[in-house]
């Protein structure tokens, strides 16, 4: 049997919108050709390729260290 191998690398998934149809979709973020991708696929309009950035590095660098993950308050706060 020979092994099949994908033309990209998997990096996360993500929650996404049809841009024809604005359904809601869920998407893979990938890594192809030195450039980051999200691709997704609506029922009604098929699959869906959209270019996210131009450099992998920066890109990595902006999710994995610059963003602050997201956290639940200690309180809330209510109007009195």
């Amino acid at each position: 049997m020979t092994e099949r191998v994908r033309p990209y690398l998997f990096y996360d998934v993500a929650l996404t919108i049809c841009a024809k149809c604005f359904r809601k979709l869920e998407g893979k973020i990938i890594f192809q050709d030195e450039k980051v991708f999200l691709l997704k696929r609506c029922p009604e309009h098929g699959a869906q390729r959209v270019l996210i950035a131009d450099d992998v590095d920066y890109y990595r660098r902006c999710r994995e260290v610059f963003i602050k993950k997201s956290e639940m308050p200690i309180g809330v706060q209510t109007l009195r």
